[in-house]
């Protein structure tokens, strides 16, 4: 114990003019003021209490002396508590702690409390004095404390994110328990899990991030997990502005983003690779054919880009059937990729091939190697155990010489490969200015058809969109249809392609956009829930300076409401111009829905669908066609709707034609579907006659 009889001694004989009783006396009084102070005899009754002791438990002096110390006993702590503390006491030595008391209105309140025990002249206590310090306040601040952690701990350890606290030089102060838990191995680090070439990723969003501008980074990369397994991750990277410990540094919030890019990969190797032969299908390989241009015009490269076609083949599937008409069509495309040797390769047609080769010297030495391919590719072989001997046509077209654009470019090869074909094909030609003339029948089209524009010999048709979960209709999709009053009814696919090439969808465009419009406008008038019409947009229309400004003119002047139209552009027509993105955009804030048709069948990349200014996909009707009987259509839709439903896009399905097909869409999640098992294409004036039978029905 300390030596308190040395203390008081001194203070004697420093003030000796006061006696012992009166030094005492002013001890007493310093503590009795500071501090909660009680008195108890050896087994527990109260025998003083001061003010303090009165005020915090609420009880007065006359309830408090004579009870016993239980009388403030909140229940909180365990028997063994108080055992423990009697021990301490009952031997003489001083006993500190921490209780909980319950006040006389049944508050909780908390003291620091020191007992010291009286002792007799046989070192035996006779009574006990209680000094106690409120810290009730602490004690919350302590509670809050722990519950934050607790939640802290809670969001970080079963939350989706995981979260990392980095300094500009890429050093972890921080990183979520979960983060350790996914990594693994004894004290992981985040950084040192990442690979090298992604790491440099974060490093320069990190020095990006030290610029007072910046809005912080998205990222994407891998990170290398329980050894040997990389996860996908995608993630912000954000600077901490507030003021603290960690002001100046960034926080990494992740997720492991690897399902969404499994799925992306799936629909890009269902939609992008010919099935049967595992090269490229057409859609992918037009789509490589516009990179490997922009390359060739950095590199200054020759490209030669050949048309291969198997002559007569269709004998062959009626000689031996069509599945060794597939083995064949899988041997030659295997000899191409052989000899290729990871060239741009693609199978663009039933009986067509197309690959690309490049050349420093010259277009001859292309057709060279096209010849020598060719040869090759003739080689024979066994089909069903008899000898075949393939026949080829191949066509060569020279990129910059022949043609400087690809549509061209293509053109003029197709044409050098019909140039053989006609001279009996099992042959190679390199393309020449006169093999390329339009055709009497082209020219006479393009003639009618901007006649066609002029005299307005178009109408358009109507066809609905249903609702597959209510069964209701929610809108229609306005088609265009050309009636020339000499040669009939001519089909879009005669017309449609030939507008674009020659830029009199421009002012057809204008035309149906109106037409659309008023029909748009009737039906809001005539009806009571809101219907939409769908227009389809073509690239060449996105691309022109007078579409928006025309819209907006169609808009004030009709006072329409733009989420009554909805503004259809094709995936691959997107993909090929992503500065198409901008006038979308910009139709998206006039207030108009825009949607993406034919998904599925071109760039199909989820990163992609997340930027594209869209509400709508609309799954390409291939897709839907054989949705009964092929896994991979199912699996493709599948994954779309996902993708779809974590942009938070809704679905239609297109190419309905059987309440089958309608059933499995619906339970595989698309929202709305198209198709000729709810109606064919309207005329204009059967919409409304149309909308009472199905509502009826």
């Amino acid at each position: 114990m300390p030596n308190h009889e040395d203390m008081i001694h001194n203070l004697v004989n420093l003030q000796q003019q006061r006696n012992l009783t009166d030094v005492l006396n002013d001890i007493v009084y310093a503590l009795d003021s500071s501090a909660i102070v009680a008195v108890t005899d050896r087994v527990g009754t109260i025998i003083y209490a001061n003010e303090f002791f009165t005020k915090l438990s609420q009880y007065p002096q006359s309830e408090l002396i004579g009870a016993n110390q239980r009388i403030v006993n909140s229940g909180f702590h365990s028997s063994a508590f108080f055992k423990e503390m009697w021990r301490t006491i009952g031997t003489g030595e001083i006993w500190r702690g921490e209780i909980c008391n319950r006040a006389k209105d049944g508050s909780i309140y908390w003291v620091n409390t020191t007992i010291v025990p009286f002792l007799n002249e046989h070192g035996i206590p006779y009574q006990y004095i209680s000094i106690r310090h409120d810290i009730t306040e602490k004690k919350k601040i302590e509670s809050a404390l722990r519950k934050q952690l607790e939640l802290y701990e809670l969001l970080t350890e079963n939350a989706d994110d995981f979260i990392g606290v980095l300094d500009i030089d890429g050093k972890i102060h921080y990183q979520s328990p979960s983060i350790e838990r996914l990594i693994g191995g004894t004290n992981p680090n985040l950084m040192e899990a990442i690979p090298e070439e992604d790491r440099v990723l974060i490093m320069e969003a990190l020095q990006r991030s030290d610029q007072k501008c910046s809005r912080g980074s998205v990222l994407e990369f891998r990170l290398k997990v329980r050894g040997s397994q990389v996860l996908q991750m995608s993630g912000s990277l954000s600077r901490i502005t507030t003021a603290g410990e960690f002001s100046g540094y960034n926080v990494l919030v992740m997720q492991d983003n690897t399902e969404a890019k499994e799925r992306e990969q799936l629909i890009l190797d269902l939609s992008s690779i010919d099935q049967l032969t595992g090269l490229l299908n057409r859609r992918s390989f037009l789509k490589e054919l516009f990179n490997e241009v922009e390359r060739a015009k950095e590199t200054g490269m020759l490209l030669g880009l050949v048309h291969l076609n198997i002559d007569k083949l269709r004998y062959a599937n009626e000689t031996f059937g069509h599945d060794r008409g597939d083995e064949i069509l899988k041997k030659i495309a295997e000899r191409l990729s052989v000899q290729l040797k990871g060239a741009l390769c693609g199978r663009t047609a039933g009986d067509e091939f197309a690959f690309v080769m490049t050349s420093e010297r010259s277009a001859d030495e292309l057709l060279e190697w096209t010849k020598g391919l060719q040869q090759m590719i003739e080689l024979p072989f066994e089909v069903a155990g008899q000898p075949y001997n393939p026949s080829v046509s191949c066509g060569l077209s020279v990129y910059p010489i022949h043609a400087t654009e690809v549509p061209g470019w293509i053109t003029t090869t197709e044409q050098a490969m019909q140039f053989v074909k006609k001279q009996g094909g099992s042959g190679s030609a390199i393309f020449v200015p006169d093999m390329y003339s339009k055709s009497l029948d082209r020219i006479i089209l393009e003639n009618e058809l901007r006649k066609s524009v002029k005299e307005q010999h178009f109408i358009l048709e109507y066809q609905p969109k249903v609702n597959l979960r209510e069964g209701s209709v929610v809108g229609f999709e306005a088609l265009v249809r050309w009636q020339h009053p000499d040669l009939g009814r001519i089909p879009p696919d005669k017309f449609i392609s030939l507008s674009e090439e020659t830029k009199i969808i421009i002012p057809l465009g204008e035309w149906i956009l109106k037409e659309a419009f008023l029909k748009a406008q009737q039906l809001q008038k005539d009806n009571q829930k809101p219907l939409t019409i769908a227009v389809n947009l073509s690239a060449v229309q996105l691309e022109s300076p007078d579409l928006l400004p025309y819209i907006r003119s169609l808009v004030e002047t009709m006072e329409i409401d733009p989420q009554i139209i909805e503004l259809e552009v094709t995936e691959s027509a997107f993909a090929d111009r992503l500065e198409m993105g901008s006038a979308l955009r910009q139709l998206q804030e006039l207030g108009f829905l825009v949607s993406i048709d034919d998904f599925g069948t071109g760039f199909s990349s989820f990163s992609y669908i997340k930027e594209f200014p869209a509400e709508t996909l609309k799954i390409d009707m291939s897709f839907v066609r054989d949705i009964e009987t092929s896994e991979n259509s199912r699996a493709i839709i599948k994954a779309i709707v996902t993708m779809a439903d974590t942009a938070g896009m809704n679905v239609i399905a297109e190419g309905i034609e059987t309440a089958e097909q309608a059933r499995i869409v619906k339970q595989i999640g698309c929202r709305e579907g198209q198709g000729y098992y709810y109606s064919r294409p309207l005329s204009a004036d059967k919409v409304s006659e149309f909308l009472v039978e199905f509502t009826s029905n």
